[in-house]
């Protein structure tokens, strides 16, 4: 019997689980507090790993990509040598171009990115995707009912009851619902920052797009490093020279330090926690970092820092919970509701995608909640000190790598959470 599923978050990890319990023939509710179906200025790079790779050619009915490949990881150091060199098959994609690609596929919302959707499945379950709704709490009456959420229509200020079977907690970094039911799992800064931005192919040298061509580049300094890769252009154009340069650049910066208050400061005088958005950074600011990057990066960068128009600044943070699964199985958090990772290893996305094809079995009676709740915890926890590691390596130092090196390996070898 089709499951009356609500899903608190509309991003990508919400949308993949809707997708995932459409398809099974589920009736699903997307509670998103975003005003608007129509995301503006969310072109930020991600890599879209093999989990999440596998999930696209599961669900995706769209026939085309919607990522650009590169065939080599390459890190080089401040002189620009190569340390490393690795074939490894990349897919990445942007924020934007992946959420109008799971739209289309969760509730046939059609956009500059995908103009025709493609046609639900007569096994498809009713999906519904409500924006302007933020909820704000989540109640079970007893082991037989089902659970309700509550919810403010945050156009109007009136609120409502929603009745369902299980509800998917997919709402984030900053999760209602976590902060609901674990108050006392806060995000840890990690005391650096990453400079963000991107810059379309077109307006860069050739010879600056082949330092970088058909690779994932990192480059490291003795207190910093960047990556740069391609990523999809305006509504997800794939054609060369049509798509856009993804610039990350991991800086350390102290929490409580005069420098962290100033970056974070925006054009209106308002200091931010996590995310300094695009066009929100201070003239002063962003021409003090890009004078420091021309002195500190390889001459290959030079160009892209002079054509940056709207950098972004994310303070790196992450966490883990100790317990996925509340109600009895009722309410799960999935990922970075979950475990918010610091982005080295770039699996966020991968995240989501795990907990999704885990709880399909879930669903589908062919695992208990409990084993899903074990299985996603210890590959949070697995993938975070792997991410640990990559950072601590280049930003913070050879003990601090040393201590998430031994952690990582205990997990992986005995399974312990440590």
């Amino acid at each position: 019997m089709p499951l009356r599923i609500a899903i608190v978050g509309g991003s990508s990890a919400g949308l993949m689980h809707g997708v995932m319990a459409k398809r099974l023939g589920h009736d699903v509710h997307i509670f998103e507090q975003y005003p608007s179906s129509i995301r503006e200025g969310q072109a930020a790079g991600i890599s879209t790993g093999a989990h999440t790779q596998k999930f696209l050619e599961r669900y995706d009915l769209c026939c085309e990509p919607c990522y650009v490949s590169a065939s080599t990881l390459r890190v080089r150091d401040y002189n620009f040598d190569e340390k490393i060199i690795r074939k490894i098959k990349f897919r990445m994609t942007s924020w934007n171009t992946l959420y109008y690609r799971l739209r289309a596929n969760f509730d046939g919302l059609s956009s500059p990115y995908v103009l025709v959707p493609p046609k639900s499945l007569e096994s498809d379950g009713e999906a519904t995707y409500n924006t302007d709704k933020r909820v704000t709490d989540v109640a079970s009456q007893d082991a037989h009912d089902g659970i309700s959420i509550k919810f403010e229509d945050m156009a109007d200020g009136t609120g409502g009851v929603f009745q369902a079977d299980m509800v998917i907690a997919a709402d984030g970094a900053n999760s209602s619902i976590r902060q609901l039911l674990l108050p006392q799992v806060q995000r840890q800064y990690a005391g650096y920052v990453t400079w963000r931005a991107t810059i379309p192919e077109s307006r860069l040298s050739q010879s600056t797009l082949s330092a970088f061509e058909d690779a994932s580049t990192a480059y490291y300094t003795k207190t910093s490093y960047v990556v740069v890769y391609s990523i999809p252009g305006d509504n997800g154009d794939l054609r060369p020279g049509k798509r856009h340069v993804n610039f990350v650049w991991y800086y350390n910066c102290s929490a409580h330090s005069e420098e962290f208050s100033d970056i974070m400061t925006d054009v209106d005088g308002h200091c931010h926690v996590h995310t300094l958005p695009p066009g929100k950074m201070r003239p002063e600011v962003w021409t003090r970092q890009r004078a420091r990057g021309e002195q500190e990066l390889g001459f290959q960068f030079k160009e892209i820092l002079a054509k940056i128009d709207s950098p972004f600044i994310t303070a790196i943070s992450d966490y883990r919970v100790p317990r996925a699964s509340f109600f009895g199985g009722k309410v799960v958090l999935v990922g970075d509701a979950l475990a918010l990772f610091r982005p080295h290893t770039a699996q966020s996305t991968a995240q989501a995608a795990v907990d999704c094809t885990l709880l399909e079995q879930v669903l589908k009676g062919e695992m208990d909640v409990s084993d899903w709740e074990q299985e996603v915890l210890q590959y949070a926890h697995r993938t975070g000190l792997a991410s640990n590691c990559i950072g601590a390596w280049y930003l913070r130092g050879y003990l601090s790598w040393l201590y998430y090196k031994v952690r990582s390996w205990i997990s992986e070898n005995t399974g312990y959470l440590v």
